[in-house]
């Protein structure tokens, strides 16, 4: 009994850290995520698929740092996340999230014709 007492906190810190470290690494999936399937919409589909794929990732705050630039002269989507938040938890202690991300995706669309002058192929 004695044994358990003194190694019960550390069972819970390692429990708690090892659940902190999943979420964290669920969550860094899901803006990846966000950064591929924005840019696969944006490169291959008409501009209402962008709505859509965006649905697919989990959390609003990652959906609403997606930004997408598509460049049609060099037939790229640039692609980029950035979030840095800070959260209050137990103890006082802060969460801080800081996660960035880009991605240039070569787009998949059929285009006729030759290439612009200064487009690259």
């Amino acid at each position: 009994m004695a044994e358990f007492a003194m190694v019960l906190p550390a069972l819970l810190l390692l429990l708690s850290g090892m659940l902190l470290a999943g979420f964290y690494a669920f969550r860094a999936a899901a803006a990846d995520w966000g950064v591929f399937i924005t840019g696969v919409s944006a490169g291959a589909y008409p501009a209402q698929a962008d709505g859509q794929a965006r649905l697919s990732v989990v959390w609003p705050d990652i959906r609403e740092r997606l930004t997408v630039e598509l460049d049609a002269s060099s037939r790229q989507a640039r692609l980029r996340i950035a979030i840095q938040d800070s959260r209050p938890w137990m103890f006082g202690i802060e969460l801080v999230e800081a996660q960035r991300g880009t991605g240039v995706l070569r787009l998949w669309r059929f285009y006729p014709g030759p290439l612009e002058p200064g487009g690259v192929e």
